[in-house]
Protein backbone atom coordinates (compact mmCIF):
# COMPACT_ATOMS: atom_id res chain seq x y z
CA UNK A 1 0.00 0.00 0.00
CA UNK A 2 1.21 3.47 -0.69
CA UNK A 3 1.19 6.31 1.83
CA UNK A 4 -2.09 7.79 0.59
CA UNK A 5 -3.95 4.50 0.98
CA UNK A 6 -2.55 3.99 4.46
CA UNK A 7 -3.56 7.52 5.46
CA UNK A 8 -7.10 6.97 4.18
CA UNK A 9 -7.33 3.68 6.06
CA UNK A 10 -6.13 5.35 9.25
CA UNK A 11 -8.65 8.18 8.86
CA UNK A 12 -11.50 5.68 8.35
CA UNK A 13 -10.48 3.72 11.44
CA UNK A 14 -10.14 6.85 13.59
CA UNK A 15 -13.53 8.07 12.40
CA UNK A 16 -15.09 4.72 13.30
CA UNK A 17 -13.55 4.88 16.79
CA UNK A 18 -14.90 8.42 17.21
CA UNK A 19 -18.38 7.32 16.08
CA UNK A 20 -18.35 4.39 18.53
CA UNK A 21 -17.28 6.68 21.36
CA UNK A 22 -19.89 9.35 20.67
CA UNK A 23 -22.67 6.81 20.11
CA UNK A 24 -21.79 5.00 23.35
CA UNK A 25 -21.87 8.26 25.30
CA UNK A 26 -25.19 9.12 23.66
CA UNK A 27 -26.66 5.73 24.58
CA UNK A 28 -25.57 6.14 28.19
CA UNK A 29 -27.14 9.61 28.41
CA UNK A 30 -30.51 8.67 26.89
CA UNK A 31 -33.20 6.26 27.92
CA UNK A 32 -33.20 2.82 26.31
CA UNK A 33 -36.18 3.50 24.03
CA UNK A 34 -34.70 6.73 22.65
CA UNK A 35 -31.20 5.35 22.06
CA UNK A 36 -32.06 2.63 19.54
CA UNK A 37 -30.58 4.49 16.53
CA UNK A 38 -27.40 5.30 18.46
CA UNK A 39 -27.08 1.67 19.47
CA UNK A 40 -27.41 0.59 15.83
CA UNK A 41 -24.82 3.19 14.82
CA UNK A 42 -22.38 2.04 17.51
CA UNK A 43 -22.87 -1.61 16.59
CA UNK A 44 -22.28 -0.88 12.92
CA UNK A 45 -19.09 1.02 13.66
CA UNK A 46 -17.79 -1.79 15.89
CA UNK A 47 -18.51 -4.35 13.17
CA UNK A 48 -16.69 -2.13 10.65
CA UNK A 49 -13.67 -1.89 12.94
CA UNK A 50 -13.64 -5.64 13.51
CA UNK A 51 -13.78 -6.26 9.76
CA UNK A 52 -10.94 -3.78 9.16
CA UNK A 53 -8.64 -5.42 11.69
CA UNK A 54 -9.49 -9.00 10.72
CA UNK A 55 -8.93 -8.48 6.99
CA UNK A 56 -5.31 -9.26 6.18
CA UNK A 57 -3.62 -7.93 3.07
CA UNK A 58 -0.51 -9.83 1.97
CA UNK A 59 2.54 -7.64 1.78
CA UNK A 60 4.98 -7.64 -1.12
CA UNK A 61 7.57 -9.24 1.15
CA UNK A 62 5.31 -12.22 1.88
CA UNK A 63 4.35 -12.58 -1.78
CA UNK A 64 7.97 -12.69 -2.91
CA UNK A 65 8.81 -15.19 -0.17
CA UNK A 66 5.97 -17.53 -1.18
CA UNK A 67 7.04 -17.45 -4.84
CA UNK A 68 10.62 -18.32 -3.91
CA UNK A 69 9.44 -21.33 -1.91
CA UNK A 70 7.46 -22.55 -4.91
CA UNK A 71 10.60 -22.39 -7.05
CA UNK A 72 12.47 -24.53 -4.57
CA UNK A 73 9.93 -27.38 -4.86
Amino acid sequence: MDDTALLRQTIRRCTAVLVVTLATVGVSLQSASEASYLLILATGAVVYLAAEFIRVNPTAENASHSSSTEDER
